[in-house]
């Protein structure tokens, strides 16, 4: 059956891919943008998530991975169409779109007392992280090391917003990511769970690789220019620094939970089980 090809702007299925670039249109239908060959193959075949359309260019339909995530969708009867690559340019915002994109329904919101913690665990926690893209670099990184989750407090950028699915490069597709309503409730709920709190700092902190760490760690992560709120410094069992010795005056924060999230890793990786970590 040939695909319906959309070459308007007046399009309905333009129009409502177009919208879900926007918060409010993302927040009413539930749904986000999810773009390359990928990661909507991936989220077509993971029966965890739910597809509703995927558009691709002419040109990659013809290619094998486009033929793929043809069958693929409307195997599961999802609504497939063949968009202009202009159209499809202005949905992606990318100057170099990689020809298919999706809507995908976003999860019902994890909640904290669902998830399976294990014996040893690492989450995060982010506070006013204001830069979308960072806020799914850091989702990339959590997914990375094994973490259990991400939380997410009220002011933290979208992690659903294009620039934040694309930073996360498939990673949103992994790992649960959980709204919280203030870092006391995410934390009171975290020492609940035996984790032990730790906050990032600047300066003024233990450095990253001297200090002791639990079998379960939860790192929090503050705004890119405040850092961690007063309040969430209150919080924590402790705080760490990533030494400098250079002339930098700081680190990106995608960059700087990696470290961290690395070094505690590194330590389960390296030392023997039940020594000190």
């Amino acid at each position: 059956m040939a695909l319906r090809f959309i070459t308007s702007r007046q399009n309905e299925i333009y129009r409502f891919l177009k919208a879900l670039t926007e918060p409010h249109t993302r927040k009413k239908h539930r749904a986000f943008l999810l773009e390359g060959a990928t990661f909507v193959a991936e989220a077509l075949e993971d029966e965890a998530w739910a597809v509703l359309t995927v558009a691709l260019t002419p040109e990659f339909s013809e290619t094998e991975r486009g033929q793929r995530i043809i069958s693929e969708a409307q195997r599961k009867r999802v609504q497939v169409v063949l968009m202009a690559p202009a159209l499809l340019e202005e949905i992606s915002g990318t100057e170099t779109p990689q020809g298919v994109i999706a809507a995908v329904r976003q999860p019902q919101a994890e909640r904290l007392e669902r998830l399976k913690i294990p014996t040893v665990a690492t989450a995060l926690l982010l506070e006013g992280l204001q830069d979308p893209s960072n806020v799914g670099a850091v989702i990339r990184v959590a997914d990375a090391v094994g973490a259990l989750a991400v939380l997410y407090t009220k002011g933290t950028a979208d992690p659903y917003a294009p620039k934040a699915v694309r930073a996360s490069a498939g990673s949103l597709l992994h790992i649960p990511v959980v709204p919280v309503n203030s870092v006391s409730e995410a934390v009171n709920w975290l020492r609940a769970n035996e984790f032990q709190i730790v906050g990032t700092v600047p300066e003024g902190g233990e450095s990253v690789f001297e200090v002791k760490f639990g079998d379960r760690v939860a790192v929090l992560i503050g705004n890119e220019a405040r850092g961690l709120s007063e309040e969430a410094k209150r919080l924590v069992d402790l705080s760490v620094t990533i030494p400098m010795v250079g002339k930098a005056e700081s680190l990106n924060v995608a960059v700087a939970a990696g470290i961290v999230l690395y070094e505690i890793l590194r330590r389960r990786l390296t030392q023997p089980e039940g020594s000190a970590r």
